[in-house]
């Protein structure tokens, strides 16, 4: 290859990967949309599978000669170009229905069909880079460090393309810029003439398919809009997109959307807006100036903290549509402050809003009690979404940072001297969310005030909603008989008050009285609180910032126990994101295991050549390592940012981009330093373990574009040792073995592929600063590995 055409391959390097980053980030706001959220690490599974699976056809196949290696150079840039556009147009044709994967066995050939064909980008853009590779053996720096840079930028082309396109055309894109890639791989070759008529062919495909999608996202019938979509005469009346989330407001007649309203409400139905982000219903706008929307209000739970006292100032925390509002408003609040993340849904609910009695903010509502100063009398959380998705344990993988004790305890700082906490979440048989609220509120509430746990405290249940009330101040028995009015009046129960000996027989029976235990536990002391939460057949503990799943209630301990019994005793308490994330993590390690095992047995005769003992635990262990720092990070990432999609972009742009001036600076290094870089990158990510979150509590008043800055400076030195390491072990490990390089590229892809899922239930389990300590402890092997190797002749 000569100059100007290693001048070519340059940003033909750097534009493939740019490509295939941008769909892995598209698949996952797809599988978000078509799906659940929690498919987000299939998207991630998908993505590695493919690298893994290039190394492994080399393996097999033996490398070209290099002077074969522009050609095929070419030709795997054009294969990327064209499978990121036949690939989602045949896989989004596949039906899956993921509810049942648990146990039809049948439902995994669609899903194993959609994953096979998702990674064939991947696959034939990593084989580029892999080529690339071949020719740059003495400074694989370079090549790997533009393969970075070109991630980098295929993510910030991601974000951009979500903010300006609807998902379905958006999808068009990576295959846009991989074609421009293609375009100049297939330039830097000479002689190739069918091969830049193939890229011509892919160029012109992506072109069409964003004029015209080949390819339709549909909604799993599982999801609330589908449902609502099929209410007669339901029709959509508007429809926005961005990164976060896909948000329609539909109307249908029979709709219908009153979170907990008393079974003895008997007005009428005000007209609603409904309102979806991504097929979930996140909330309604209701007429402001409806009688039977103020009728309607006073029977619904969030009502109750006005019960109490009459509000001059109220905060609403994520406020979605607008009922807690105008539930605020019609009980006097003479200000009320709407806190919302995704502003198209802000855009919606304003609508109906009139006059200066309420403000909205953009933003998470941590970062906004963070820089106020303000106080309020009452500050609201409602349940949000649906009670089916609460019940069905969709949400258990979402992290959400309001429900923390550290969330909660900030929201009473903020209230007035006599001001109310109110928290309400759906209610499931056996009691979850529920109890765990209790328990969270009662840890928040002895962190603002220790005795306030005694006097403070007030549980009350409906048919499908508890809610629960703090008052540092503690409640008056003027306060406590009003409750009990207001209860009484509705049909809800007072399962817990200040002064209760004993559980109350009221109108929505359980089983067990296991709020008024909870509770009580509660009051009693953080030991017996502690106690009451380990013997309880869930996982119903407070929980922190440093593991913010409040969603997920089902130990995975005790998953092989819940699913040796029978579907009809497990089925109402499983929760499909753990499943499937322990399903994806098997399915990801036999994947692994046989691809990579393959070519060992098939090249048995050359394995011992290559000095697969040290290449393949190092490359493996990287690969893991990297995987589980940047999960870490982006978990961490979304409580200062606000929002997932903040964190991912900020999280991403810091990885890619830092590895890639790191990879491209490690040329400059002796071969044998990998053992000082894995070292010092253990240390720090050890220190990151301890330190990252309490930077985080400490940035959280900032304004957003300096906590963007903050978090892509605090991960700018890790990303950089973390991009090092993989050109400092092809130079001192593989070396002149050219058949190495597919072994060190296939065992790095295949651990980050067992990565994803294992990093996840790590972070669901331990938390994020156990991640960074596994991160740390992966690092300090392969740094020992590097150590050995330097020591040992061969």
């Amino acid at each position: 290859m000569t100059a100007g055409s290693r001048a070519l391959a340059a940003p033909a390097v750097a534009l493939l990967t740019a490509g295939t980053l941008a769909f892995e980030i598209f698949l996952v706001r797809v599988f978000a949309i078509a799906q659940y959220h929690h498919f987000a690490y299939m998207a991630i599974g998908v993505a590695m599978l493919g690298v893994g699976a290039s190394g492994t056809l080399m393996s097999l196949r033996r490398l070209p000669p290099d002077e074969a290696v522009p050609r095929w150079f070419a030709w795997a840039g054009a294969l990327t170009a064209l499978t990121l556009v036949a690939a989602p147009a045949l896989a989004l044709r596949i039906r899956v229905d993921a509810t049942q994967l648990a146990w039809q066995p049948r439902e995994w050939l669609p899903l194993g069909g959609v994953y096979l064909l998702c990674a064939l980008p991947f696959a034939a853009g990593a084989l580029a880079v892999l080529l690339a590779l071949t020719l740059e053996r003495e400074r694989p720096g370079r090549v790997y460090g533009l393969s970075f840079l070109g991630s980098g930028l295929g993510a910030a082309l991601a974000v951009i393309g979500m903010w300006l396109t609807p998902p379905e055309r958006g999808l068009a894109v990576p295959a846009l810029v991989a074609a421009a890639g293609a375009v100049a791989a297939a330039w830097s070759t000479q002689g190739v003439r069918i091969c830049r008529v193939t890229v011509v062919i892919a160029a012109a495909a992506a072109l069409a398919a964003l004029a015209r999608p080949p390819w339709r996202i549909e909604v799993t019938r599982y999801k609330e809009l589908p449902q609502v979509e099929t209410y007669p005469d339901a029709r959509r009346v508007a429809e926005r997109s961005s990164p976060l989330g896909w948000v329609v407001a539909a109307r249908a007649p029979a709709f219908r959307y009153a979170p907990g309203l008393s079974l003895a409400y008997r007005g009428a139905f005000p007209a609603q807006t409904a309102l979806f982000v991504d097929g979930h219903i996140a909330g309604a706008v209701v007429a402001a100036d409806a009688a039977e929307a103020r009728a309607l209000l006073e029977w619904l739970p969030s009502a109750l903290p006005y019960a109490v006292r009459r509000p001059e100032r109220v905060l609403v925390v994520g406020a979605g549509g607008d009922l807690d509002v105008e539930s605020a408003l019609a009980h006097g609040a003479r200000h009320v402050t709407a806190v919302e993340i995704n502003p198209d849904l802000v855009r919606l609910s304003r609508r109906a809003q009139r006059g200066d009695s309420v403000t909205w903010v953009v933003g998470d509502a941590r970062s906004y009690v963070a820089r106020s100063r303000e106080r309020f009398d009452v500050i609201a959380i409602g349940p949000g979404g649906a009670y089916g998705a609460a019940a069905a344990g969709v949400h258990a993988l979402d992290q959400d940072f309001l429900h923390t004790t550290e969330a909660l305890a900030q929201f009473l700082v903020r209230l007035e001297e006599e001001g109310v906490l109110a928290v309400t979440r759906w209610l499931t048989v056996p009691p979850r969310a529920a109890v765990r609220t209790i328990l969270t509120v009662a840890v928040a509430l002895r962190r603002v005030r220790p005795e306030a746990v005694r006097h403070g405290l007030v549980v009350a249940r409906g048919w499908g909603t508890a809610t629960v009330l703090a008052k540092p101040s503690g409640f008056t028995p003027g306060e406590i008989a009003a409750l009990e009015a207001w209860t009484r009046d509705r049909r809800f129960d007072l399962d817990w008050y200040p002064g209760l000996r004993a559980p109350i027989s009221g109108f929505n029976l359980l089983d067990e009285p296991t709020l008024f235990r909870a509770a009580a536990a509660a009051s009693s002391g953080g030991g017996e609180a502690a106690d009451f939460a380990a013997a309880y057949p869930f996982a119903v503990a407070a929980v922190s910032d440093a593991r913010p799943y409040p969603h997920h209630f089902v130990r995975l301990r005790d998953l092989p126990t819940l699913l040796r019994r029978s579907r009809g005793e497990w089925l109402p308490f499983a929760e499909w994101g753990a499943i499937a994330l322990v399903a994806t993590l098997g399915q990801a390690a036999a994947l692994g295991a046989m691809l990579l095992g393959l070519p060992a047995i098939l090249g048995r005769h050359r394995a011992g050549e290559l000095r697969l003992r040290r290449v393949l635990p190092y490359f493996g262990a990287i690969g893991f390592a990297y995987l589980c720092a940047e999960i870490a990070a982006i978990q961490e990432l979304g409580l200062m940012l606000g929002h997932p999609v903040y964190a991912v972009a900020a999280a991403l742009t810091a990885f890619l981009v830092c590895s890639g001036l790191g990879s491209a600076c490690s040329d400059r290094l002796a071969a044998r330093g990998g053992a000082r870089v894995g070292a010092l990158l253990a240390a720090v990510l050890a220190v990151y373990a301890a330190g990252l979150l309490p930077l985080v509590h400490l940035m959280q008043g900032a304004p957003l574009l300096l906590r963007a800055a903050a978090s892509v400076l605090v991960l700018g030195l890790p990303a950089t040792l973390m991009g090092m390491l993989f050109p400092l072990g092809l130079r001192a490990l593989v070396g002149p073995h050219r058949g190495g390089l597919p072994w060190a590229w296939a065992a790095n892809g295949f651990a980050s592929v067992v990565a994803a899922p294992l990093a996840a239930l790590i972070a669901l389990e331990l938390g994020a600063p156990a991640l960074f300590l596994f991160a740390a402890a992966a690092y300090g092997v392969a740094s020992l590995i590097f150590a050995v190797a330097g020591r040992s002749p061969g």
